[in-house]
């Protein structure tokens, strides 16, 4: 029976994580876990005690590993594509359980220790060698919570998960930049607590910071209870069903059909029309380029939360950078472009009589059309909000037209294969090729254009006359 189960999870390891000569283990992910780690458990120690440090220190782990399992590592929680062809084998039910559960025990503990053993080290004094180890096993078993809690989520969503999560992934994204940028500030406030109470009461890694020697209180039998009830879901509860194919159709894509129409009519050549409505509707359907680039796309918001207002220069002049960040980050959803969960598919396309030009011209259309579009005019909405009409009137034209000519500059240095071709796993070798100092110039260029339109585009005249130019020379190009 071991030896089944043990065979299950190094074909499983191998097939998705070693590939040749290892050169694909998750190193990048657990040196990233390992560095933040070092930097806020070192800006953190002096400031607290061992329960707020603790509590700190275990927050990193559970908040990385549950991006991770939205994200990259989702697969581990979702439906086998496999397991019709593994069920005939001549293995049990139960031996594929625990190999599945073995392999997520596996590559989200070797992510968790890359922040818990740099915490663990890096502990205040008092804390004691069964301290640190209270919070690397706390921080271990709390990372299986969350795991559990996210199995139990999706079978309780059905149907609903996929939608449900990517939203929960973008709005966890948003809220970790925003709690460890604001939480560094308040350390204060957490050192004054000495055991899980308050609001702490409700908050997990309280509790498991609660197997520190010497702290008193329920904390520590709600991590015990709470790492009971996740062996159990991880015993019991059942891993997702495979999600049957259906015709949907969101509300943003409802909204989005006259600007559509009128693109095909005016801006997409023929040629053309078949790549553009291959990545228009599939692109937004691949779960592996939303988890990677969606929370991308709402770090401006997370910044917004962060105190922009309007009446002041620096409050103006953050919401003139957070309008200009999508072309900063502009690479990286590019890299993701050709991401797809069925490569094998690409052969329709490779045998259709199609000029890679006119692919990557409609694929890049549809690209401004589906996520530029609406992501510049929320952006434009947010700081109307949040800041006054003149405002956001003033820079969100320019933002949209900046990011139209950046989006076609920049789309054969980073999209280096054909769209919708290659499994994501397979996109590493993307981000070697990209050019660094392109991903610097990007955040360089983006963050000094944003300073020059905010104090010398004058008003909303100027920026809607920089948009309707960029808008006709790309109309022009297709004639």
């Amino acid at each position: 029976m071991w030896n089944r189960i043990l065979l299950l999870v190094r074909t499983h390891l191998a097939g998705e994580w070693m590939g040749e000569r290892g050169a694909r283990l998750p190193v990048a992910p657990v040196l990233f876990q390992a560095s933040l780690g070092l930097l806020l458990c070192g800006l953190a120690r002096d400031a607290l005690p061992p329960f707020g440090y603790a509590v700190f220190a275990l927050s990193i782990p559970a908040a990385l590993g549950a991006l991770a399992l939205l994200g990259e590592l989702a697969p581990l929680l979702r439906a086998d594509p496999a397991a019709e062809w593994i069920g005939s084998q001549p293995v049990r039910p139960i031996e594929l359980r625990a190999a599945r559960v073995l392999v997520v025990v596996l590559l989200l503990g070797g992510l968790a220790l890359g922040s818990l053993l740099p915490a663990a080290a890096l502990a205040p004094a008092g804390t004691g060698w069964v301290g640190r180890m209270a919070i690397v096993l706390g921080g271990l078993a709390l990372c299986g919570f969350v795991a559990a809690v996210l199995l139990v989520l999706q079978g309780l969503l059905g149907g609903w998960a996929e939608g449900a999560l990517v939203v929960l992934h973008t709005a966890l994204f948003c809220l970790v930049i925003v709690g460890f940028l604001a939480g560094l500030g308040r350390l204060d406030a957490l050192a004054t607590f000495e055991r899980a109470e308050g609001p702490l009461a409700a908050y997990p890694p309280a509790w498991f910071a609660s197997w520190l020697p010497g702290v008193a209180g329920t904390g520590g039998v709600l991590a015990a209870a709470a790492t009971l009830l996740a062996a159990l879901a991880f015993a019991f509860a059942p891993f997702p069903r495979a999600p049957r194919a259906r015709r949907k159709r969101a509300p943003l894509t409802v909204l989005l059909a006259p600007l559509r129409a009128l693109a095909t009519r005016i801006w997409v050549r023929p040629a053309e029309r078949g790549p553009f409505d291959l990545v228009y509707d599939g692109l937004p359907a691949e779960r592996d380029f939303v988890t990677r680039t969606y929370p991308l796309m709402a770090v401006p918001f997370a910044f917004l939360l962060l105190g922009a207002e309007s009446g002041t220069d620096a409050g103006e002049g953050l919401f003139a950078l957070l309008l200009f960040a999508p072309v900063a980050y502009l690479p990286v959803l590019l890299i993701h472009v050709p991401a797809t969960a069925t490569p094998a598919a690409r052969w329709i396309l490779d045998s259709a009589p199609l000029d890679p030009a006119d692919e990557a011209a409609g694929a890049r259309k549809a690209v401004a059309l589906r996520l530029f579009a609406p992501l510049f005019l929320t952006l434009g909405v947010v700081v109307w909000w949040l800041g006054d009409l003149h405002l956001a009137l003033r820079l969100t034209p320019v933002a949209a037209a900046t990011g139209l000519l950046a989006l076609r500059i920049s789309w054969s240095t980073f999209v280096r294969q054909p769209p919708l071709s290659t499994a994501p796993g397979e996109l590493g070798s993307a981000w070697d090729d990209a050019s660094a100092s392109g991903m610097l110039a990007a955040a360089i260029g983006s963050t000094l254009l944003a300073i020059a339109v905010w104090r010398y585009v004058p008003n909303a005249g100027w920026a809607f006359g920089i948009l309707g130019a960029v808008v006709a020379y790309e109309v022009m190009r297709c004639r």
